[in-house]
C-alpha cells in the first residue's frame, strides 16, 4: 500500500473511532447517528418531522403529539384494524428495514420524498404515510438533501453527490468525493457548496455539477457552512474556523480548542457563534477578521450541535445531556437545563417562532437526544420545558 493509501486508511480509522466515541456506538449510521429534525407541510399547516433509526414521524408543534392521519374523502381520522386513530409514522419494519436520518421533502400535495440509509429514495404517500415507490440509490444518505433549481441534491454517506430531477427523479449529474458527505449541501447563488470528510470544501455549478473550486481545510468538514454577507463560515476537524470568500479564498482563520462539527450561527451585528468538541463556545466578530469577542468553556463534554442565537441569548446543547442559555454579549451562563438521565444531545437544534402555520403562540426551542424516551424536547426560550416526544 502506498503512502497515500496508508494515510487514507488511517484517516478512516480515526474518524470511525471518533464518531463511535461521540455517539456511544448507537445505530447503523457508522457512529454518526442522531435524529434529524425539520419542518414539513401536512394538511395545510407546518409540522415537525423527526427521523431517527427505524422511524420517521410527523408531530404537532403545539404539544409534540404525533399528527393524525385524516381521510381526504370524508375528513375523518383514518383508523387501524383495532379501530384506533392512525398517526403519521413511517416505520422501517414495514419497509424492508429502512433507517431514517434525513429530513423528508415535499414533492407535491400528496407526496413526500425520503432518502433512507438503505440506499433508496422513497416516494411516500403523505396522506396515508405509506411508501408508494422505491428508487435505488448508489449509497446511503445520512444528511438532509437540498432542493434547488428543480433538483434534489443528495449527499452520500461514503462519498459523492447525486442531483436528481424533481420531475422524474432521474439523475441529472453526479460528483465524486474521496470520502463521505455528512452535511446538507448549501445553495450560494448558482453554486452548491459541499462539505467533505475528505477535508475539502467544494463549489459546484448547480445546473451541471461542474467543479468551480475546491479548498483543502486541513481536516474533515462535517457541517453545513453558514452563508452570510457573501462569505462562507465553517469549521473543520483541525481545530479551526474559517471565513471564506465565494470564490474559494480563505479570508480569516480562528483556532478553536478542539474539532468543530456543528454549523455556526450569526446575529444582526455580524457576530458569529461557534462551538467545539471541548465544550467551548466562541463569539467572533466577522467585521474584524474573526476577532474574538469572548470564548468560554460552557459544557462538561463536547458540543457537536451548532449553537443557535435568538434575541439576547445563545442556545447550546451538549454531549453532557444539558441545554445552556448564554448571554450573547459576554457568554455568561444564564440558565442550564439537565435532560432526565442526561442522554447525549448530538442533533442540531431548531428554533420555531410563533406563526399561524405552526399554530404556536410562543417561540419553541427543539432539542433532540439519542434516548428514545426523550427523542425530542421542546423548551420555551426562558428554559421552561414545554413538552417531550417519546418514541
Amino acid at each position: 500500500m502506498n503512502s497515500i493509501g496508508k494515510k487514507r486508511l488511517w484517516l478512516c480509522a480515526v474518524l470511525m473511532c471518533m464518531a463511535l466515541a461521540l455517539t456511544g456506538c448507537v445505530g447503523a449510521r457508522m457512529g454518526v447517528s442522531w435524529p434529524s429534525v425539520s419542518l414539513v407541510e401536512l394538511d395545510g399547516s407546518d409540522h415537525i418531522a423527526i427521523a431517527y433509526n427505524n422511524e420517521l414521524s410527523i408531530l404537532t408543534p403545539a404539544n409534540g403529539a404525533p399528527a393524525r392521519l385524516i381521510s381526504p374523502i370524508n375528513g375523518q381520522p383514518l383508523r387501524d384494524n383495532d379501530n384506533n386513530p392512525r398517526t403519521w409514522t413511517l416505520r422501517g419494519s414495514d419497509n424492508d428495514g429502512s433507517q431514517f436520518y434525513s429530513a423528508p421533502l415535499r414533492l407535491d400535495e400528496e407526496t413526500l420524498l425520503v432518502a433512507d440509509n438503505n440506499r433508496r429514495l422513497l416516494k411516500v404517500d403523505s396522506v396515508i404515510a405509506e411508501v408508494a415507490r422505491s428508487i435505488p440509490l448508489a449509497d446511503k444518505v445520512v444528511a438532509d438533501p437540498l432542493v434547488a433549481g428543480g433538483l434534489m441534491i443528495l449527499p452520500y454517506q461514503n462519498g459523492g453527490i447525486s442531483a436528481r430531477s424533481l420531475q422524474d427523479l432521474q439523475e441529472v449529474w453526479s460528483f465524486p468525493t474521496e470520502e463521505g458527505v455528512w452535511a446538507q449541501p448549501l445553495l450560494a447563488g448558482d453554486m452548491v457548496i459541499i462539505a467533505g470528510i475528505d477535508h475539502n470544501l467544494y463549489a459546484l455549478r448547480l445546473e451541471t455539477g461542474q467543479l468551480l473550486w475546491s479548498l483543502d481545510l486541513g481536516g474533515s468538514v462535517a457541517s453545513r457552512p453558514l452563508l452570510a454577507n457573501d462569505r462562507l463560515y465553517v469549521g473543520s476537524f483541525n481545530k479551526s474556523f474559517y471565513e471564506i470568500s465565494l470564490d474559494g479564498i480563505i479570508l480569516s482563520h480562528y483556532e478553536t480548542q478542539n474539532w468543530v462539527w456543528g454549523s455556526p450561527a450569526i446575529d444582526e451585528y455580524n457576530i458569529v457563534y461557534v462551538a467545539d468538541l471541548s465544550g467551548f463556545v466562541h463569539a467572533l466578530d466577522t467585521e474584524s477578521g474573526l476577532m474574538e469577542r469572548w470564548s468560554r468553556q460552557i459544557a462538561e463534554r463536547g458540543i457537536r450541535a451548532g449553537p443557535l442565537v435568538y434575541q439576547d441569548r445563545v442556545f447550546v446543547a451538549s454531549r453532557d445531556g444539558k441545554v445552556y442559555w448564554l448571554d450573547r454579549r459576554d457568554g455568561e451562563l444564564i440558565n442550564a437545563r439537565e435532560i432526565d438521565e442526561r442522554p447525549e444531545l448530538l442533533g442540531d437544534m431548531m428554533l420555531l417562532e410563533p406563526s399561524e402555520t405552526l399554530q404556536i403562540d410562543e417561540p419553541l426551542l427543539l432539542v433532540t437526544s439519542v434516548h428514545d424516551a426523550r427523542l425530542l424536547i421542546a423548551f420555551g426560550i426562558d428554559g421552561r420545558q414545554t413538552w417531550v416526544y417519546p418514541r
